[in-house]
């Protein structure tokens, strides 16, 4: 196996993937997690020689260290500006721009600023780099002006303008679920809409995905052939955005009807990576992204149960049969990331997805068919109306359907470990392996024990709290008034919560103190200031222990000291 030629190797786009996404892995954890970083690669590579040998291993190296050079490359950045910058996003959190294909944050007073627009920049750059979300750069901006705008400008003001249309014929809240659902414009959706979406788990719905793009391509290929249909899709990619999940359903099409139109066999794990591989590219960072993750985790699971599901099925009408299984594949993988990631879960998918998104699949169509008859308004007040009476349906249906809603299902990091060692346990029963048919229960003893927590414990989350843990004992303190602590309570499995909690002790271990939003922790041998808000205030009496930087997110207390 050590000696297997390259042209041994199956699925070869896997392992190209995967070193280009470890070295991205790699270039942005190693500033704070050096060891672990070289682990992840020491590992992987270790893993391609053992599987595939040593000459496949040598490539694999050479990739890996390209994907290196892209990283080091898309970081490279001067200290001064002078160009076109043109404008991703404009929020109260900031403005994002981005500058020769780099994203920057612009610091400017400026509130007119279009995004979409291009514009010219001067100004100085501060090495302020966040390689979480492909941040190079802070731009202090000295002069700004517009400047002519092109093809994607122009898209972006069609947008807009057929939304503002779109409103004055249906009102604000109708325009906007029209909007996000059939072209991703989503400034102007309701959020009362977006927590019906997410209740009933078609969040992705208001936002292009996927889905949005096969529909359409669909629709093209219906009326104009695949070639014609490729092209177009295309323009509907660009025009919605180029988000992850739009680029990695174009890819995987052009590359199943590619096949076809050549005669040639296709593979769709190796579509699959071939996509994630072209993003990986142009965008390192996108390794990091939580759409990115999601988009190819619901791609996996359709990949490789969904024919499975539906043959499991086969005593369902294929019209219930066909959208329950790629719903369920779909869940697959995502269900512990969306419980790792946001602590919660609607367990009302199945239902919507059944009922939902028939409705979202027609605005997707007639949202689009808005776009082409813009420029006839009696043709578009037309498609208006069409509109009106699809989202009336819709209505109607959730209204109905929410009656038998059930309520969220809030999860943490034990249910996320217990599902995973169940997956596990399934797969290496099913390859023959009975043995491993009690690793669920091994699982629960070991999720028992870390609640039970006979080592005191301090856990920082994100939204607000810390939660200390000792001996069944679970205390929750938020330092926000805002923070919705209930919530964060069932999710920690808290016994106790205090909101503005002023003291908390563990008798005989150590004493914890609010001091401003940080918190003071006091042990026998030490005093540590456990910083969760980040500011320049210096506390020479203390050390520090920076939750803030996203670095440790949780402590142990042995015999007095920090671990």
């Amino acid at each position: 196996m050590l000696y297997k030629r390259i042209e041994e190797v199956g699925n070869p786009l896997v392992y190209v993937f995967l070193s280009l996404a470890i070295s991205c892995i790699y270039y942005g954890i190693s500033d704070n997690f050096k060891g672990l970083a070289i682990f992840i690669v020491a590992l992987f590579f270790l893993c391609v020689f053992y599987y595939c040998g040593f000459a496949f291993t040598i490539v694999i190296v050479l990739l890996f260290g390209i994907g290196i050079f892209i990283n080091i490359s898309y970081y490279n950045m001067e200290d001064e500006i002078n160009g076109e910058v043109r404008i991703a996003k404009v929020s109260n959190y900031g403005i994002t721009g981005t500058y020769e294909g780099k994203n920057i944050i612009l610091k400017t007073d400026k509130k007119d600023l279009e995004v979409g627009q291009r514009y010219k920049v001067i100004g100085k750059i501060e090495n302020d780099q966040d390689k979480y979300n492909g941040i190079v750069g802070l731009v202090k901006i000295q002069s700004i002006s517009k400047v002519d705008g092109d093809f994607i400008t122009k898209l972006c003001d069609i947008k807009r303008k057929i939304y503002m249309t779109l409103e004055e014929n249906l009102g604000r809240r109708k325009a906007g679920l029209i909007a996000s659902i059939a072209f991703g414009y989503c400034d102007y959706l309701d959020p009362e809409d977006k927590e019906d979406m997410k209740n009933f788990g078609v969040i992705h719905s208001i936002s292009v995905s996927g889905l949005h793009v096969a529909i359409v391509y669909g629709f093209l290929r219906t009326f104009m052939g695949s070639k014609m249909g490729l092209m177009l899709s295309i323009i509907y990619v660009v025009f919605t955005g180029s988000n992850y999940s739009s680029i990695r359903a174009f890819v995987m099409l052009a590359c199943v009807e590619g096949g076809n139109i050549l005669k040639r066999n296709n593979n769709s794990i190796s579509a699959l990576c071939l996509s994630a591989a072209i993003l990986v590219i142009i965008e390192p960072y996108s390794i990091f992204s939580i759409s990115f993750h999601l988009s190819y985790l619901a791609t996996l699971g359709i990949i490789m149960f969904n024919n499975n599901l539906n043959d499991r099925l086969y005593k369902l009408n294929s019209r219930l049969r066909q959208p329950l299984s790629l719903t369920l594949s779909a869940q697959i993988f995502t269900l512990p990331y969306l419980i790792l990631i946001f602590k919660d879960f609607s367990a009302n998918f199945i239902v919507g997805n059944m009922l939902l998104v028939p409705f979202v699949d027609l605005m997707v169509i007639s949202g689009n068919i808005l776009a082409l008859s813009y420029v006839i308004p009696q043709l578009f007040d037309f498609c208006s109306y069409i509109n009106l009476n699809i989202i009336k349906a819709f209505d109607w249906t959730l209204d109905k359907i929410d009656n038998f809603s059930l309520p969220i299902f809030y999860g943490n990091e034990y249910v996320v470990f217990f599902y995973l060692f169940l997956l596990l346990s399934f797969y290496l029963v099913k390859k023959g392996h009975k043995e491993f048919v009690y690793l669920p229960l091994i699982s629960i003893f070991v999720i028992g024990i870390q609640l039970y927590s006979p080592i005191p414990s301090i856990a920082y989350y994100e939204e607000g709290a810390i939660l200390i843990s000792y001996m069944g004992e679970r205390i929750l303190i938020a330092n926000k008034n805002q923070i919705d602590i209930k919530r964060l309570a069932n999710i920690t499995l808290a016994t106790k919560y205090y909101r503005q909690g002023k003291y908390a002790t563990i008798n005989g271990i150590c004493n914890i103190k609010l001091e401003g939003k940080d918190y003071i922790l006091e042990t026998p041998k030490e005093k540590y200031l456990l910083r969760v808000v980040s500011n320049k205030n210096e506390f020479k009496d203390y050390d520090i222990i920076n939750f803030d930087k996203k670095i440790n997110n949780r402590i142990f207390i042995i015999n007095g000291t920090v671990i």
